[in-house]
């Protein structure tokens, strides 16, 4: 397994693929052999001890080896293994987790733990210390060491099925294609496998489409029929689309010329966890969005080796602990914030959420205030999301006058970022989102060149909107339910009273739990980005139906927020399901409000604490009411779900004086 992770774009290669499948299965064959309980040659494969390894993998197949009756050769228990591939590679990662070899990171990314890429080497189960496998192997080849007998077998299957040549430059590959051969066949076993690999890998694959399901073509009025549509709660719309339609359906929605087809349920949701990377792009949506602010690559928009490095190198700078080191700095901001509540208005509940956001987002992710023209750019980007993504508006509607004073308001807004982030400035400060941009661009110009730079910095206001409109849906949900309200505000009072701080042990665990199940379940109920837009670059099935190249698909992975077998009462607020025993968040992949696969949010969990502090201080300062009292959720749609303008929010007491700042 270690073999085929490719370091530079934290993938584990063609994991989808005929070929490695039979790999697969070749290296169980492999292991039972090297156990002493199978022997093998050209023509036949004989079990000469049928007691168990120890290993649940191995003796798996061993058991079914023992039980049958007739003689068969390496070929057929190659291809006979094959269905078990994907249970054989979940556990093996497990282990490699489990053992510190290998680390995972949400979106089907990989790479080797920090002990084993510093020392190349790892502890095996029985205490040795073993070189690291590529490293293995690439002296094997490349320098001549003498290989042990599990090398000869590896190199046997990796050269069966030419993945050598993923592991060697070309020129290293040619020069040394002669010993690989000659590794390749010195052991019988060995040669056995890997000639039952390529005779399995040759023969032809049954064609895709031959009994592939027909796609069904769902009309306007079918979709008008869905009550969620009606609210614009488009999650609850998905899920009922899903159940009277299927995984994938043909949609009247156009973007541009293309008609979209959706996917929606739990086996969508796994498929393009695991397998959407080979199949799926996302930069025909965003590369003339990102041309507005002068951009031709951006993270959104990028897949493969690039976006992996660009999320790795940003990885610290949009997890937790980035804004752990910035609370003093939030709270601040945040004590400072709220006193604009408190003039006996009832004000819009999005908009004055997403203005009191904007103030904490640029200030803690690029270090300055941008406050009073936040506005006029959110309302470009609005409007450039209108064009370029849901081709919704001619590209002239980017020209009129009050769009061109906007798009001025871009540069500005870069040049302020850039004269806030001198070395100088910044010395002794905690590094922001902005610094850890700013540092990749001096480090490589040509990867972060400076025209790259205004997206992520606009995309960072962008932020605010999403963390604005998830915070209304949150305090709505808490106003609605009065004795969670009161729990939240304890936990606040806990913290923050009398001008606290809290250290950053306080946000974890039972201080905060109440807050966090509570933000937790506005997530599903309310997800801000509900669907997801790809290209199928490369031919695919997907829950049974064959989907060609150049397909538009929207994925509605949120669908399945409101599925009865998955969350008990769906349309209920109920923050419960998250306690242990019932934790229905944790089943696999039902609950996704940040996305699915590659592009998974990497700023999550940044954001869920950024949340919970805002709705501490709230509950603890402030009795909220809404406006009028017995409102009922309606939902604005449109770019990102945030609640209709006419829910309105005002302070109906001040229970806390808030401190001076």
């Amino acid at each position: 397994m270690l073999l085929v992770l490719d370091e530079q774009s934290g993938f584990i290669e063609l994991s989808d693929s005929w070929d490695f499948a039979c790999v697969v299965a070749g290296s169980v064959i492999a292991d039972l052999a090297l156990a002493y309980r199978i022997d093998t040659d050209l023509e036949k494969l004989r079990v000469i001890d049928p007691n168990p390894t120890g290993d649940p993998m191995l003796d798996e197949t061993l058991s079914e080896m023992v039980a049958e009756e007739k003689v068969f050769n390496t070929q057929y228990w190659i291809e006979k293994n094959t269905r078990r591939t994907e249970r054989v590679v979940e556990e093996l990662l497990d282990r490699l987790v489990e053992n510190d070899i290998l680390q995972y990171e949400i979106g089907g990314f990989w790479e080797l733990s920090s002990s084993v890429a510093s020392s190349r080497s790892y502890e095996s189960a029985e205490g040795a210390s073993l070189q690291e496998a590529k490293s293995r192997i690439l002296n094997v080849v490349l320098n001549d060491e003498i290989p042990t007998p599990r090398d000869v077998l590896l190199i046997s299957l990796l050269h069966s099925c030419q993945f050598m040549k993923l592991l060697l430059t070309e020129e290293d590959y040619e020069e040394k294609l002669e010993r690989i051969e000659l590794l390749a066949g010195a052991d019988l076993i060995g040669q056995s496998i890997a000639s039952s690999i390529q005779q399995t890998t040759l023969l032809p694959r049954p064609r895709a489409h031959i009994g592939m399901a027909t796609i069904p073509k769902v009309k306007w009025r079918d979709l008008l029929r869905e009550k969620g549509f009606h609210r614009g709660n488009l999650p609850l719309g998905l899920c009922g689309v899903h159940k009277k339609f299927g995984p994938v359906i043909q949609t009247p929605l156009k973007f541009g010329k293309s008609r979209a087809i959706l996917l929606t349920g739990p086996e969508v949701n796994r498929w393009v966890n695991k397998y959407g990377r080979l199949y799926l792009r996302t930069r025909d949506y965003i590369n003339d969005f990102a041309g507005v602010f002068g951009a031709a690559r951006v993270m959104p928009g990028m897949d493969g080796a690039e976006h992996y490095r660009l999320r790795k190198s940003l990885r610290a700078a949009y997890s937790r602990n980035a804004l752990i080191q910035l609370l003093p700095e939030m709270c601040e901001l945040i004590r400072k914030s709220l006193p604009s509540w408190n003039n006996n208005e009832a004000h819009v509940a999005a908009e004055k959420f997403c203005n009191y956001m904007s103030v904490q987002v640029s200030n803690l992710f690029m270090g300055v205030d941008c406050a009073s023209y936040v506005d006029d750019l959110l309302a470009y980007k609005d409007r450039a999301l209108t064009v370029h993504v849901q081709k919704a508006l001619p590209k002239w509607s980017l020209g009129t006058p009050k769009m061109k004073r906007a798009k001025k308001l871009v540069p500005k807004l870069l040049n302020a970022i850039k004269s806030a982030h001198t070395p100088a400035l910044r010395e002794g400060k905690p590094v922001d989102i902005a610094d850890a941009y700013m540092e990749l661009h001096r480090q490589d110009q040509q990867f972060m060149p400076e025209t790259d730079l205004a997206f992520p910095f606009a995309a960072g206001l962008v932020a605010s909107l999403y963390m604005g409109n998830a915070l209304a849906f949150a305090m709505y949900n808490m106003i609605k339910h009065p004795d969670v309200y009161e729990r939240v505000a304890a936990e606040g009072e806990a913290l923050f009273a009398d001008g606290r701080v809290p250290d950053a042990k306080e946000l974890d665990g039972d201080k905060v739990d109440v807050t966090r199940r509570v933000f937790l379940e506005s997530e599903r109920l309310y997800p801000v980005i509900p669907v997801q837009l790809r290209t199928v670059m490369n031919r695919c099935i997907v829950a049974g139906v064959e989907l060609e190249p150049q397909t538009l698909v929207m994925i509605g992975h949120t669908g399945t927020h409101y599925m009865e077998e998955y969350f008990e009462n769906p349309l209920e607020f109920d923050i419960d399901r998250f306690l242990p025993g019932r934790e229905e968040h944790l089943q696999p992949s039902v609950y996704v409000p940040y996305g699915l696969g590659t592009h998974h949010c990497l700023g999550h969990r940044y954001l869920e604490l950024q949340a919970i502090v805002n709705l501490l201080f709230f509950a603890y300062h402030f009795d909220l009411e809404l406006v009028p009292k017995n409102y009922k959720m309606r939902i604005n749609p449109l770019s990102n779900l945030s609640p209709s303008k006419k829910m309105k929010i005002r302070v109906a007491k001040v229970k806390h004086p808030i401190p001076t700042v």
